[in-house]
């Protein structure tokens, strides 16, 4: 995380209209910007791998290179980064396996406020990683 406290964000979700209204909530919430943004979690792997943010938002259900699948990938890869999931569904079985991932899931709304707050625990779990 930089100095100044601003969290570096990786917005990914297969919906134009979701990455724009991410993008434009971020940038006008107080201590994110966002630095990249993503259709797939192909593209993700790749922009994080070169941007090295401190968070990513990763839609779960995308065609091509699902959350899932990307959030695997990113762990291994790039283990420092914090994952908060995004998702308008939230069953148990996503619930389940985000938790086994220590990845925090966001529904999708309209208010920015939840999903700001976790990726600010994501990040701090990387930057800190004793437990809470």
């Amino acid at each position: 995380m930089s100095t100044d406290s601003t969290v570096r964000v990786v917005v990914v979700d297969d919906e134009p209209d979701i990455r724009m209204l991410l993008d434009v909530q971020l940038k006008y919430a107080q201590g994110f910007e966002v630095v990249g943004l993503a259709a797939d979690g192909g593209q993700a792997v790749e922009l994080v791998e070169k941007l090295r943010p401190d968070a990513v938002v990763m839609d779960l259900l995308m065609p091509g290179v699902n959350g899932f699948d990307a959030i695997s990938m990113l762990q291994q890869q790039c283990p420092e980064v914090g994952i908060v999931a995004y998702s308008g569904v939230a069953g148990d079985f996503v619930r389940e396996e985000m938790d086994r991932r220590g990845v925090e899931v966001v529904l999708k709304s309209g208010d920015v406020g939840p999903l700001g707050r976790a990726l600010r625990r994501s990040v701090a779990r990387h930057h800190d990683p004793s437990p809470d």
